[in-house]
Parts: structure tokens; C-alpha cells; sequence
């Protein structure tokens, strides 16, 4: 199916950027293939329909959100409908399965900023770096009716997605400050232009341990907060903890060199890691679904609220 070869390089070729759009991106091929097989058995049928799952949610590194998506129909699946073997209402009651995993993650960001916001009212003056969605409600709803609250964030070479996060603060009307990745550190210990009060970062993946991978540069950021004394706040829903990683074992992604120089001169060797761990002692906590969390008690929290992460 064209189409859902489609999906799997735009995701690979980062035309489909942030975890949330590659996790649903993920689920429309699903989908696809849901609408468009004709096969009756239902064994292959299965086997071809969780194949394309992980074929998808693989397509790029760091991508827990979509992987425990495909883990979670793949679960409630053999847990509540094992026994049906009519592929109508097989399709049916995955299509019902995908959709399920897809309000939990339009409802987790509605309940993490409600239930954090309150607790976080006290800050006005926020770091941002890169772009995460979730942070940039957090945000709009930190600024009601505080008339100081400002918000400077990155721009995040070398694609600039910190310009989403600006042009999304700016439009809700938000007091912005764009500045260059190498400046971050500097405004993280108020040597900027704006005197910082916290940071807020999003997440691209939990390991065990309260470890955040997020997007190259947030360890500096991050280190320079706690050593100036601000806190650190990563935005994300647990659904991103990734159950079987260790912090030093998980691979990276790295980009293609010619993001940094695409004319570069022969002889010259370019890395270009998309992101990188965020030590659990530089995090104040966790702004979640389940409200403000530690570090330390983060997979006791997956493990009592979604215990099917656990299942083989």
C-alpha cells in the first residue's frame, strides 16, 4: 500500500515531526491497511496489521508514544477479543482500539496543564527550548490575566522548530523572546535580557529512572538552570516512559550532515545527534496527566495508571 509507505518516509524524512503527529500518523496507516485488506485470514491479517504498527512507529529513533500505542491495541486486543475470528468485526474492534489510544492523548494534555497550572502560577518569567505542544498550552494558560508573564525561547538549529513555538506564543498574544540555542544557557542563569524564573521542557522519551530524552542542547539548558538555582519542568504524558530503557543504553537519532552544511567542503566529518539525555537529578518534576511528579516516582506512577505498559 503506497500510501502507508508514504507515512513511513515522511516520518523517516522528518515531514512529520513531534511525537504526537508520528504516534497518529502511526495509527492512520493502521487504519489504512484496517480499510484497504482484503485478506480473511485472520492470523495473516493480524500478523500484517501489527507488522505495519511497528514498522511505523520504528521509523525513527525515540519515538515511545507511537511504539506503546501499536503495544496498547495489541494488548486490550488479545485481552478482550481474542476468540473473534470474523475479520469485519475484527477491523471494527481495532479501529475502536486505535481511536481509544488517540483520545488518551488528546485528554492527557487537557489534564496535565488543568492540573498543573495552579501549581505553577507563581512563575511568569519561562525558558522554553525547541517545540512541544503541550508546553505551549501550559504556557497559554499560564498567561492568563498575568499581565508580566514572558516567555523566551530558542530557535533550535538547524531546522528552527523553536520558530513553531514563537509564532504559537506570539499568536496567543504572549510577550516572546526569540534567542540563539548558544544564548539559552546565559538567560538560564539570568544573564540575559529577561530574568528567568523556570524552564519548561517538553519530551520525546522517559526512561527508567525519571531520564528524559528531549532535543539536543536541553542538558545544557538544563545544567545551567540547576546551577543557577531555577527549576526544570518536563511537560509530557507518561504514555512517552519507555519501560525496557536504560538512560546510557538508548540509541539516538542522528540527522543527516547536510542539515548543518549542505555544501560543506570534502574532508570534513559533521555529527548531528537530534537529541540527548537529560539527567533525572537536573529535574524539579514532571508536569504530567497525573499531575506534578518526581523523577524518582515516575514509573511507579506508569505502572499503577497504565499497567498494560508492562505486558509482553
Amino acid at each position: 500500500m503506497d500510501e502507508i509507505g508514504r507515512i513511513e518516509k515522511d516520518i523517516k524524512d522528518l515531514k512529520i515531526q513531534g511525537a504526537t503527529n508520528v504516534c497518529i500518523s502511526t495509527f492512520e496507516g493502521m487504519k489504512i491497511y484496517i480499510s484497504r485488506s482484503t485478506v480473511t485470514d485472520r492470523e495473516i491479517f493480524l500478523k500484517e496489521f501489527f507488522e505495519i504498527g511497528d514498522r511505523l512507529a520504528d521509523a525513527r529513533d525515540n519515538e515511545p508514544l507511537a511504539r506503546n500505542g501499536v503495544h496498547y491495541v495489541k494488548h486490550f486486543f488479545k485481552e478482550k477479543y481474542n476468540q473473534i475470528t470474523e475479520i469485519s468485526t475484527i477491523k471494527e474492534l481495532l479501529n475502536e482500539l486505535c481511536e481509544e489510544y488517540l483520545n488518551l492523548l488528546s485528554s492527557w494534555k487537557k489534564d496535565a496543564v488543568y492540573k498543573s497550572a495552579k501549581l505553577l502560577s507563581n512563575l511568569d518569567k519561562i525558558l522554553t527550548h525547541c517545540h512541544s505542544s503541550t508546553v505551549v498550552e501550559l504556557l497559554k494558560k499560564l498567561s492568563v490575566s498575568d499581565k508580566d508573564f514572558e516567555v523566551v525561547c530558542t530557535e533550535t538549529r538547524p531546522l528552527n522548530q523553536g520558530r513553531i513555538t514563537a509564532k504559537s506564543l506570539v499568536d496567543a498574544g504572549i510577550k516572546t523572546t526569540m534567542i540563539a540555542d548558544s544564548a539559552a544557557e546565559s538567560f538560564a542563569i539570568n544573564r540575559g535580557s529577561v530574568n528567568i524564573d523556570a524552564v519548561f521542557l517538553g519530551c520525546d522519551q522517559i526512561a527508567k529512572g525519571g531520564y528524559v530524552i528531549n532535543k539536543i542542547g536541553s542538558w545544557g539548558i538544563a545544567m545551567a538552570a540547576y546551577y543557577g538555582g531555577k527549576p526544570v519542568y518536563i511537560v509530557t504524558p507518561l504514555l512517552k516512559f519507555d519501560k525496557d530503557s536504560l538512560y546510557n543504553e538508548i540509541k539516538i537519532e542522528v540527522r543527516a550532515d547536510k542539515e548543518l552544511w549542505s555544501d560543506a567542503p570534502d574532508g570534513l566529518d559533521m555529527y548531528n545527534p537530534a537529541f540527548e539525555v537529560v539527567d533525572n537529578s537536573l529535574i524539579a518534576g514532571f508536569v504530567t496527566e497525573f499531575g506534578i511528579i518526581k523523577p524518582s516516582d515516575v514509573e511507579d506512577v506508569v505502572k499503577r495508571n497504565y499497567p498494560w505498559l508492562f505486558t509482553d
